[in-house]
């Protein structure tokens, strides 16, 4: 994969660069539009700050502006992830238990706002932290919360890992009623800022509906823990709870963090880096502590300025490693081959893809009609089914795709919807790499 790609190892980033561009040009933040004419869902938008950013980006420095944004955002989590578990532990602990959690994230390092969600959590983590030996107030999660609601849906997982901890920072402490009172302000301010961001609390609505939504979104359903790509979850959650159970004067605190990984590595594949960067920590202090009992006690010490100089390379290191997985890679080059055939059509044609081609095309051929792209909130749970189902040849299949208005196809030639598409006497009109462009029979 060539430097210019590494930001759309996704094919999200196309589909939140075109929607970003939308927002700049009149989309209303509280009623947005359509993309398509076939998706029709009173949408609330969860992702809108980065998505005007990206487009914004796009605009002001092509790819290359791109390219150096998905580098500090990779690097940037690196040396987050290694600072957070370093505040408890020695640099050799810390650098394999950050190697580790990294390359858990490393398949959704990508140019797509959920990676925010993972910077963010880890400011949470550290605030409570810091309240946790201090006893001061984390004032500053309030604004946060405010960012993160503009930022990326998985701001309520935010709001309630700041609820746990503060409950848990409570018990460690045993603080009178009203400094208890004090640290429960912080969870419910944030949830009261993310509630007075421009999209309202509306915003609440749609966290609830992507949660329902599962069954559509491979990445919203429960992981299968036991897989060489969840290894380093289990690794991690395996060690901590290992030391844990076997060392004495285990504190709510460190149950509270525990818990927190335990349900993020099971309640969806897209929790999975959270329960990462939950675990890193955790598993890092519980190791130390065991070296502590049998006298080898480690010096845990502030990292200095050649630590910190070590981090920040081998951070650019994941940068350069990153890329090497991609996740549903569709970059605009295999696509390109067709564009003369793209380019030939109608204002407005209705152009049937898979969610990969469509999220490209939402951004590379704006003035085509996509109605397959794989932003899940545009749709009502009716048309995602039908979607679903024509994809899969479902009864009913044939009916949706009349109902669409398709007259071409741009599809992976190995699915079974360009198979039956061809059986139904659509024409081959080229063929190239992976993809297969498809035109209906013309009728007398």
């Amino acid at each position: 994969m060539n430097l210019s790609s590494r930001p759309f190892r996704s094919f999200d980033t196309y589909f939140h660069l075109r929607f970003g561009e939308e927002f700049r040009s009149g989309w209303s933040l509280t009623h947005p539009g359509q993309v398509s004419t076939a998706s029709t869902n009173d949408w609330a938008p969860t992702q809108w700050l980065p998505q005007i950013g990206l487009s914004w980006l796009a605009d002001a420095a092509g790819d290359t502006g791109l390219v150096v944004l998905f580098a500090a955002l990779v690097c940037g989590f690196a040396v987050a992830i290694y600072l957070l578990v370093r505040a408890s532990t020695t640099p050799g602990i810390a650098v394999v238990v950050t190697a580790v959690a990294t390359l858990g994230c490393m398949p959704s390092l990508s140019l797509r706002p959920q990676v925010l969600s993972y910077l963010f959590l880890v400011v949470v983590l550290a605030s409570w932290s810091l309240a946790r030996r201090t006893g001061r107030l984390p004032w500053w999660l309030v604004p946060l919360a405010w960012l993160w609601a503009a930022s990326h849906g998985m701001w309520i997982l935010g709001v309630g890992a700041s609820a746990v901890l503060a409950v848990a920072v409570c018990l460690e402490r045993r603080g009178t009623r009203g400094e208890v009172l004090r640290m429960l302000v912080v969870p419910a301010g944030m949830l009261l800022a993310a509630c007075v961001t421009p999209v309202g609390p509306r915003l609440v609505s749609a966290v609830l509906l992507v949660n329902a939504r599962a069954n559509h979104f491979s990445e919203w359903r429960a992981p299968e823990l036991v897989t060489l790509a969840a290894a380093p979850v289990t690794v991690l959650l395996a060690v901590a709870i290992l030391f844990m159970v076997c060392r004495n004067g285990v504190r709510p605190y460190d149950v509270a963090l525990l818990g927190l990984g335990c349900v993020f590595a099971i309640y969806s594949s897209r929790t999975l880096p959270l329960a990462l960067v939950v675990l890193a920590p955790v598993a890092a202090r519980e190791i130390t502590l065991a070296r502590e009992a049998r006298r080898a006690r480690p010096a845990v010490h502030p990292p200095g300025r050649a630590e910190l100089a070590v981090v920040t390379v081998l951070a650019v290191g994941v940068v350069v490693l990153a890329p090497i997985k991609s996740l549903q890679d569709v970059p605009a080059d295999n696509i390109r081959p067709f564009a003369g055939q793209l380019d030939e059509l109608p204002k407005g044609t209705v152009v049937l893809t898979d969610r990969a081609t469509g999220a490209v095309l939402l951004w590379t051929d704006q003035r085509l009609d996509i109605p397959v792209h794989g932003y899940g909130d545009v749709y009502t749970d009716t048309e995602l089914e039908a979607y679903d189902d024509l994809v899969r040849l479902e009864p009913g299949w044939e009916d949706t795709l009349r109902d669409l208005g398709a007259h071409v196809a741009l599809l992976p030639d190995d699915t079974p919807l360009a198979a039956a598409l061809e059986e139904h006497g659509w024409t081959i009109v080229k063929k190239d790499d992976d993809l297969v462009y498809l035109s209906q029979p013309r009728t007398s």
